[in-house]
């Protein structure tokens, strides 16, 4: 009876633990969108400061035209960085352990599956050989 109210108490602990973390997590979230509202702000207070710097030098269409371009490298780059992203050599490992894993939970699960008709094998095969006997 104990045991059973320690798992009750154990599920209840884990509920509020998974309650607390979610309200965590949006709270990180949140907090995080906020952030990227500023980060889009700077990116584009500094894109005006740079029109305005280069066009003491440059016409308008000139200055947007330079703007354009680096704007397209920047935004190339990063696209080819995220494209070239790969599985990193931990991903991988961590990968494999899983599979391993899961093959083995499935081979236990088969061998305990397999006890259950050895059992019944075994108390057949008795009944039969004391009958054998007794003959």
């Amino acid at each position: 009876m104990r045991s059973v109210n320690l798992l009750k108490i154990a599920a209840e602990a884990e509920v509020l633990r998974y309650r607390c973390m979610a309200a965590r997590q949006g709270r990180r979230a949140a907090f995080g969108a906020i952030a990227l509202l500023f980060v889009v702000a700077v990116l584009v207070l500094g894109e005006v400061a740079a029109w305005l710097a280069l066009s003491l030098r440059f016409a308008a269409i000139e200055t947007t035209l330079i703007l354009l371009g680096i704007n397209l490298i920047i935004a190339v780059t990063f696209g080819l960085l995220a494209a070239r992203s790969s599985p990193s050599r931990a991903e991988r490992e961590a990968l494999q352990v899983r599979q391993q894993s899961l093959d083995a939970a499935r081979g236990a699960l088969s061998l305990a599956a397999l006890v259950p008709v050895g059992n019944t094998l075994l108390r057949h095969w008795r009944s039969n050989s004391r009958s054998l006997v007794r003959r």
